[in-house]
């Protein structure tokens, strides 16, 4: 009896709730919080089976309690995952832009770095050509300065005795007396030739070994025409005695033809230069070009 009783009671109760629910369509709307008085205080006190039961009575649901209808979650539920939501992807987007603008400055940096390799590389291919090509002259160099250095030991051995160097060149002066042909023949058994003058220092350096000496000018080829032994027509520097070069006062029937040009110590320094007879017997200097 108790039980049925009970479950009368609670009927009643879930009939009283059903109505206080209304429709998803229509949004939920705020009922006042508690229970309501809907029935008359003796319902509050009831005598079931002898035992008093107070408070028994419909309870109206508050918002807070998130009503649940057929057509979805209606509430504040709702409300707070759309707001977690919407907090979310604002923290996203910002996030996004961060990266974003990370991404440019990065791509920005790199950019800017490949620029500065390409220059780079461009400026080390430079200096390996420079250095390529400093290599090869250091190399050829070397190689002049090993010619020379042995050239040099050859003519210090071979002008050791009876040479003297001035500027760039080794002489030998003779200590006996040859044609001037003989005489060329000996310089050229030393690896050397008779001496070509070019200079005004050099001609004052020979005329200081104070002897009269075959020098390397001739006209033998062609009268008139004086060449030096390599072969080059005498042009300037020029150290003449007066009045020669004469061919024998041009009276080559009575003194000879006088092809062959030695330099007279008797003269002053830069007019010493005669012609003689290429048979005539007198000292000679040879010269080697270092």
């Amino acid at each position: 009896m108790y039980r049925r009783t009970l479950e009368l009671r609670l009927e009643a109760e879930v009939t009283v709730f059903d109505h206080k629910c209304v429709k998803m369509s229509e949004g939920v709307y705020e009922i006042s919080d508690g229970f309501e008085d809907d029935e008359p205080d003796a319902m509050k006190n009831t005598d079931i089976d002898g035992k008093l039961y107070a408070n028994v009575r419909a309870f109206k649901p508050s918002p807070r309690d998130g009503v649940v209808s057929s057509d979805g979650v209606i509430g504040h539920h709702n409300s707070t995952e759309r707001d977690q939501l919407q907090t979310s992807y604002s923290n996203m987007t910002k996030e996004r832009d961060q990266l974003q603008t990370s991404y440019n400055t990065l791509t920005k940096e790199r950019d800017q770095l490949q620029t500065s390799y390409n220059t780079l590389t461009k400026e080390r291919d430079q200096l390996q050509t420079s250095y390529n090509t400093l290599t090869k002259e250091r190399d050829q160099l070397q190689t002049e300065r090993d010619f020379l250095s042995g050239r040099f030991t050859n003519l210090k051995q071979t002008c050791s005795e009876g040479w003297q160097k001035f500027d760039s060149s080794w002489y030998f002066l003779s200590t006996e007396t040859k044609t001037w042909k003989k005489s060329r023949e000996d310089c050229m058994e030393r690896g050397a030739d008779l001496v070509i003058i070019n200079s005004d220092k050099e001609q004052e350096f020979l005329f200081k070994l104070n002897k009269g000496f075959w020098i390397g000018l001739t006209d033998s080829v062609t009268e008139g025409t004086l060449i030096w032994v390599d072969g080059t027509p005498l042009t300037n520097p020029r150290y003449w005695s007066p009045y020669q070069p004469d061919n024998g006062g041009d009276k080559p029937e009575e003194y000879g033809e006088e092809d062959c040009v030695h330099i007279h110590k008797e003269q002053s320094p830069r007019k010493s230069w005669n012609d003689l007879s290429c048979d005539s017997k007198l000292y000679w200097v040879c010269e080697k070009v270092v």
